[in-house]
């Protein structure tokens, strides 16, 4: 009986918790940030309308790499945030097994001198085991959730965006 008893108060708190499992961050895709830009290479929504490559030159500067595709400019930059790739364990509360690889690259495209858009890196995370989540209706994650941001839009995970 005591076994039970001490079975009993091991299981409970991980079946309150909700995640049980692990999720992998690793890879990377581009998430779609806007048509504007801020001050700071990463920022968005502080120069609104038509941003114009001249406009990129005077708040963000020269880019590390230029390329042109078709009709369109690609301008890539280096972003203050560093770049996090690993493993996160989840047993009652998510322990990061996350390492530093470099920072997140910046993509702004124009086409015709005018900013069409700007994505950012960001990891993919998948995740494996049971995890209750308030904006999915599943509870059982098996290779689920690529990082494409369809279920969690605004990139605010247990630790935001990698």
């Amino acid at each position: 009986m005591l076994h039970r008893l001490r079975l009993l108060f091991l299981l409970v708190p991980v079946g309150l918790s909700g995640c049980v499992g692990l999720s992998l961050v690793a890879g990377t895709r581009q998430r779609p940030v806007g048509t504007t830009l801020g001050l700071h290479v990463g920022d968005n929504g502080l120069n609104k309308g038509g941003v114009t490559t001249a406009d990129a030159l005077r708040l963000w500067g020269e880019p590390r790499r230029k390329a042109v595709v078709g009709l369109q400019q690609r301008w890539q930059y280096r972003a203050d945030e560093l770049a996090w790739r690993g493993a996160q364990v989840w047993l009652i509360i998510p322990v990061p097994l996350l390492l530093p690889v470099g920072h997140k690259k910046v993509t702004l495209t124009f086409e015709e001198d005018q900013l069409q858009g700007y994505t950012i890196d960001d990891a993919r995370e998948r995740f494996f085991g049971f995890f209750i989540s308030n904006y999915d209706s599943k509870t059982w994650l098996f290779n689920e959730g690529d990082g494409s941001g369809e279920n969690d839009p605004s990139c605010h995970g247990a630790y935001g965006c990698y």
